[in-house]
This record gives structure tokens, C-alpha cells and sequence, in this order.
């Protein structure tokens, strides 16, 4: 396998603002709020996945009727790459757990599953890191009959936000949250419109607990 070549990225950032001239201290001598150099991962691309596949759990004690709950125990990204540039790839591994019944009698089923997906981020550079948050959601199940042998089938909704970063200096002066990425450009098309309705409407975002006011 050819060795891939090295990055040459750097993480100085062109300086395109004016310089800013010191600011005299405050009566007392306390020092006065000011822009402060930085060394931190700058996102240099980003975007939404929204997936909802459907999985088969097989090992499965008894013939099931119905299904009675189904949730989904953990989740992880995994496997991340930046292949070239402009493109990222990425794989979600989750544990699903399905309550059905069986001759009146409940019965659980547990299995894991994964996805693996490439999407085009056009600010992604080999040698950047590929950072992730995603949601795994169980939406629903039901019993299928499948080559005379009854499985069942559960659709699963995926929300992920990819991003390219790579380490820099910058001056910061002030922040706040940032909004929801755009849609990825996804190789395959996507299904479940209700899952990508929740999705749109904004609904996942932001990923981060809000900021509590300790004066309020």
C-alpha cells in the first residue's frame, strides 16, 4: 500500500486585521478586558448526517408476535479518516435492545449494528482530525416474516455532525454558540422523511447543555 504523503498544514493563522494598540490599564490598576492569542482546534469544515436505516435482529428465542419496547444501550463513532482531501469517512457503531413477546411471555434481544458512511467536506485536508456528535435513536419495530423464518425489523434514526479541525493560534475577542452545520453531501440517499424532518427543524441542536446565568 503507497504511503500516504504527509500534511503540510500549519497551525499559524494569516494575520488580516489591524494590529490593535495596547490598552492603558484601568484606575486601580486592574487590567482591562482585551483580545487574548489562543491555541485551539478551529473548525475548518462541517455538516449534518441524517440516516435512518433499517437492522434485522436474528438471534431471536421463540417466534415474536409483537414487539413491546426497543432502545438503544450505547453508541460510538469510530474508524475516522480523512482518505484526501474533501472527503471524510466515518463508521457509527450502536447496541440495540428489543423487548417482544412470545407466547404471551416477553423476551429481550440484543445485538450490535453499524454504519459506515463517506460524505464530501470540501475544508477537509489529510493530517486535519475528524471530530463527532451523533444521536442513535430506536424510531420502530415489527415482526417480518423473512425466507419463512420471522425477524424483526427496526428502523433507527442517525443524526450526526461531522468536522475537519486542525490545531491554530488565534486571537479571540468574543464567542458564542455556533448554529446547526448544513446537510452533508451524502454518496447514498437517505430515508425515513420523518426522521429528516426532526432533524431540519432544528430540534437536535445544540449538542451542548445550555449556559447557566449563577446571577439569576
Amino acid at each position: 500500500m503507497p504511503q500516504r504523503a504527509k500534511a503540510t498544514l500549519s497551525y499559524w493563522q494569516r494575520q488580516v486585521e489591524k494590529a490593535v494598540a495596547p490598552v492603558a490599564p484601568m484606575a486601580g490598576g486592574e487590567e482591562p478586558f482585551k483580545p487574548e492569542c489562543i491555541m485551539v482546534e478551529k473548525v475548518y469544515d462541517e455538516c449534518t448526517v441524517s440516516e435512518c436505516p433499517t437492522v434485522t435482529f436474528t438471534r431471536l428465542v421463540g417466534i415474536p408476535t409483537s414487539v413491546v419496547d426497543c432502545r438503544v444501550i450505547s453508541s460510538e463513532v469510530v474508524d475516522t479518516d480523512i482518505p484526501n482531501d474533501g472527503t471524510v469517512e466515518f463508521t457509527i457503531r450502536w447496541t440495540m435492545e428489543v423487548t417482544y413477546s412470545v407466547d404471551q411471555q416477553t423476551r429481550t434481544a440484543t445485538e450490535t449494528f453499524a454504519l459506515t458512511k463517506r460524505v464530501r467536506l470540501p475544508g477537509a485536508r489529510v493530517g486535519m482530525m475528524v471530530r463527532t456528535f451523533h444521536i442513535v435513536q430506536c424510531l420502530n419495530c415489527r415482526p417480518v416474516t423473512v425466507n419463512d423464518t420471522v425477524v424483526i425489523e427496526c428502523e433507527v434514526g442517525i443524526f450526526a455532525v461531522v468536522k475537519a479541525t486542525f490545531m491554530v493560534q488565534l486571537e479571540v475577542e468574543r464567542a458564542r454558540f455556533c448554529p446547526q452545520p448544513p446537510e452533508c453531501v451524502q454518496v447514498s440517499p437517505i430515508g425515513c422523511p420523518e426522521w429528516a424532518d426532526l432533524v431540519e427543524s432544528g430540534q437536535l441542536w445544540p449538542p451542548f447543555p445550555p449556559q447557566v446565568d449563577p446571577h439569576r
